[in-house]
């Protein structure tokens, strides 16, 4: 593997991507989670109601949808970092447009090109992370760059619920575009040699014709299965976060920073992840946290307590919730031959956002009417046991 670091150590090269990886996902964290803590201010400004808001969260995972079933698979043949750059103009580009534009319809668009890019970037950094931390530790290394993503989302959240007032959504929204521009030419610099695909790569058709293969098939299509029912639940608590916790009984600011101490639980449960699934396989590790994440979920929506337990309950669903989910990362890239490696993570991407999609909008229309906040869990937490099922599955079709 060549980098711009070509006078590196093989090891510092490996640690280098790992690292611009993180960084990378810490932008893709920011531009998808910002969206979550603006929503109020949002449907405040713009008089929308609870299932409008849910659409514009539906159209940035259509996009992600597009970019992993489109875009990514052509890391495969075109090379990891070309894909990783183009996605990162595209996501600077969206969150620019979303700081000046005056209308729903085009906020749902530039959504939508924020999503693509993200997508994208999600299944090439996960095929790279996984060839640069090949052997035993590439399950950390795997993880490791999706811990990025929530770490991102714990400092917008502190961030958001300081300046907010005093900044306006737009004006927050452009300056997380003008920051996800500044990583291009950091990016750049650390892509620019390491941008080949695979000589021999076969049309994307016939890649795809390789996921569903008769050894990895029903491993493939239970992974999918995860992956959908697994981001139905995941985009719903993310999205809607702040409002849950304003329904749990917490001031508007208090449910910022319940937003953030999720997000601070998902990277210590996704660093927790990766460190265990160096010695606990990913099929035992992943239902055990997804169980975790039921009860979790329950007693936030069931259970009134004082706001430092509330905020304590949230921060454990990040823990287990998010933990678990990003174990499908590693255990994705374990799953799929190299060659077609960005292929099959990025049909796991585009498949699993469509559950995405149908969580916010479900929890939208439950919202509007009026149904109690436990009943609103006990609802999301089925598929989740679901998905915990799929992966035990995984497990006996697979060695992964």
């Amino acid at each position: 593997m060549n980098t711009a670091a070509g006078c590196a150590s093989p090891t510092m090269v490996r640690g280098l991507i790992v690292v611009l990886c993180f960084a990378i996902n810490m932008i893709d964290g920011m531009d998808v989670n910002i969206l979550s803590y603006l929503a109020p201010d949002i449907q405040n400004n713009w008089h929308i109601p609870s299932d409008i808001m849910g659409s514009i969260f539906s159209a940035g995972l259509a996009g992600m949808a597009v970019g992993g079933l489109l875009l990514a698979p052509q890391a495969d043949k075109y090379g990891r970092g070309n894909i990783i750059l183009l996605a990162l103009a595209l996501m600077s580009g969206g969150m620019i447009a979303s700081g000046l534009i005056h209308s729903v319809a085009m906020l749902m668009l530039a959504r939508f090109i924020v999503g693509i890019g993200i997508g994208a970037a999600l299944a090439a950094m996960a095929a790279l992370g996984a060839e640069a931390m090949a052997g035993p530790w590439q399950n950390f290394g795997v993880g490791l760059i999706q811990a990025g993503y929530p770490l991102a989302a714990v400092f917008t959240g502190l961030v958001i619920a300081r300046v907010l007032h005093g900044m306006g959504w737009q004006t927050l929204l452009l300056d997380a575009g003008l920051l996800s521009l500044v990583m291009l030419p950091l990016s750049w610099l650390v892509l620019r040699d390491d941008k080949a695909g695979h000589k021999q790569q076969a049309r994307v058709s016939e890649a795809i014709a390789q996921l569903f293969a008769k050894e990895i098939r029903s491993a493939t299509l239970l992974l999918f299965a995860t992956i959908f029912l697994g981001l139905m639940v995941l985009f719903v608590v993310v999205s809607w976060i702040t409002k849950l916790s304003i329904a749990a009984g917490l001031s508007p600011t208090n449910a910022i920073y319940a937003g953030a101490l999720y997000n601070s639980g998902a990277f210590v449960g996704t660093f927790s992840m990766s460190l265990l699934a160096t010695r606990i396989r990913l099929t035992r590790l992943i239902p055990a946290l997804f169980s975790g994440a039921i009860l979790a979920m329950l007693v936030f929506g069931g259970v009134k307590m004082a706001v430092a337990e509330t905020l304590l309950v949230a921060f454990m669903i990040g823990v287990t919730l998010q933990g678990g989910f990003n174990g499908v990362w590693p255990l994705s890239a374990r799953l799929f031959p190299e060659k077609v490696r960005a292929t099959g993570i990025g049909w796991v991407v585009g498949v699993g956002r469509a559950g995405g999609i149908i969580g916010p909008q479900l929890m939208g229309v439950l919202m509007t009417t009026g149904m109690p906040l436990f009943f609103l869990f006990m609802t999301f937490c089925i598929p989740l046991a679901l998905a915990s099922f799929a992966v035990v599955l995984i497990g006996r079709h697979s060695r992964v």
